[in-house]
């Protein structure tokens, strides 16, 4: 019997030089074939950070019982507290995780450890670089480059790049060189679909007509060359070739491109000139711009770093910007220097979480094929710190995924010191389809607790 959803046409769009793209999968499927039309849908990986730890009071303490983050209970027995409450609808969807840390980080002076969060890198004061992140390490061991239009998207509330010691990217290369940050969202919104402008078409025709017209007085100037010569002609030539078919490669996604564009232009209400003043409104078209990149397969990898480490502004008013009496670094600080203090901070913890179940429930309310658009797209969120200026045991949250073999639904807790991060990224990089064995300090433990 056939299924509403499918549709009869190809799964993959072939362009040039070998390159196959995704088409949108909302409803269509390959007609006859459900399987392997199943098969082909991309998965996505989202890596989530937030500074300066989390509210953990002391289980004596008065707010212990409410603002303490990491929920009660454990197993698929958990509940969560006021902390995480927005995210109770999805907790069959989310994995809670304490007891991880990257040990290079262990012992990193105040607001340093973060740096290596994404990377498992022993950064300190006086370090110079970094080592490749596991966003970096997906996106090159996937060719994502030649996958998708955007290799990956590395957005941060405070754009640019930072220093190690307050580092405003989460995303190293693979000579853990920083990839600079993108925070203005109109910015976000082009490189999403820079190939599509009226600009982008002149260009692209204009380098074919160069290459026209140097091929075709190439071919009339061989003639007159001796046999050296034409080696190195054709050594030229077979350059201008490479630059040809970047060329194709270019105009095949401008048409990909245009669509695109033009689909989301259609449906989408939102306003690109909010800045984190607005805080909400701004982190949650962040997350809207995630959505629609992960939605019609621009990319497959983003990262995105609410706030810098430490008191770094404007970020660190964020806590403001919603209310708050004081900025983030002050929330941390005075946790436990005033009988409401974790509860101020705990309040911010809610207020994070609030914007983590938005994001959710865009990717959760979305079918995909057979399922929803969550259950192959991991949103792994977290901190490089767990209480104030401790950099042992992580808060951290793993949602989605059930499609690409993730246990959701649980509360697991690790021993630290049997155990790293990098695992569980060695674990995030294998269920995106990546042949990674291993990532930085990882030990090859299989994190069986949370993947099949």
């Amino acid at each position: 019997m056939a299924k509403s959803w499918r549709i009869d046409r190809r799964t993959f769009l072939r362009g040039c030089g070998g390159i196959s793209l995704g088409l949108p999968f909302m409803n269509a499927m390959i007609a006859g074939d459900e399987s392997k039309a199943i098969k082909a849908l991309p998965k996505r990986s989202a890596f989530i950070f937030f500074p300066n730890g989390v509210s953990l009071p002391p289980a004596e303490h008065e707010h212990y019982e409410d603002w303490y983050w990491f929920p009660k209970g454990e197993g698929r027995n958990y509940q969560f507290r006021e902390n995480l409450k927005a995210l109770t609808p999805y907790k069959n969807d989310i994995s809670v995780i304490s007891g991880l840390s990257n040990p290079g980080g262990r012992t990193a002076p105040p607001h340093v450890g973060p740096t290596g969060f994404l990377t498992t890198a022993r950064i300190t004061k006086k370090s110079r670089i970094n080592t490749v992140s596991i966003d970096q390490e997906i996106v090159s061991r996937l060719n994502l480059g030649r996958v998708t239009p955007v290799e990956s998207l590395v957005i941060s509330t405070q754009g640019g790049v930072g220093s190690l010691g307050r580092t405003q990217t989460m995303s190293y290369n693979a000579n853990g060189i920083a990839i600079p940050s993108l925070s203005n969202l109109k910015s976000i919104y082009e490189k999403m679909y820079a190939m599509s402008g009226p600009e982008r078409a002149a260009s692209l025709k204009n380098k074919e007509h160069l290459l026209d017209c140097v091929l075709e007085d190439a071919k009339d100037f061989n003639k007159t060359l001796g046999k050296e010569d034409k080696v190195k002609l054709d050594e030229y030539l077979s350059a201008l070739r490479d630059v040809e078919k970047k060329v194709e490669n270019d105009k095949f996604w401008y048409k990909i491109m245009s669509k695109k564009k033009n689909e989301v232009n259609e449906s989408s209400k939102m306003d690109l000139n909010v800045t984190s003043e607005d805080a909400e409104k701004y982190i949650q078209t962040i997350y809207d711009l995630m959505y629609m990149a992960f939605k019609t397969d621009l990319t497959r990898v983003a990262t995105y770093q609410l706030a810098v480490e430490g008191g770094a502004q404007p970020s660190g008013n964020l806590s403001k910007y919603v209310g708050m009496s004081k900025d983030l670094h002050a929330l941390s600080h005075g946790s436990n220097k005033s009988p409401e203090g974790f509860k101020d901070w705990g309040q911010w913890d809610q207020f994070v979480g609030k914007q983590l179940a938005y994001f959710i429930k865009r990717l959760h309310d979305t079918k995909e094929g057979d399922s929803r658009l969550l259950d192959r797209c991991l949103v792994f969120q977290g901190c490089a710190t767990g209480k104030l200026h401790d950099n042992h045991n992580y808060p951290l949250i793993l949602a989605g995924g059930k499609e690409m073999g993730h246990k959701t639904g649980q509360y697991v807790k690790y021993v630290e010191e049997d155990n790293a991060l990098s695992n569980l990224y060695v674990r995030i990089g294998q269920a995106m389809g990546a042949p990674i064995k291993k990532f930085g300090d990882s030990t090859g433990i299989s994190m069986s607790e949370l993947f099949v």
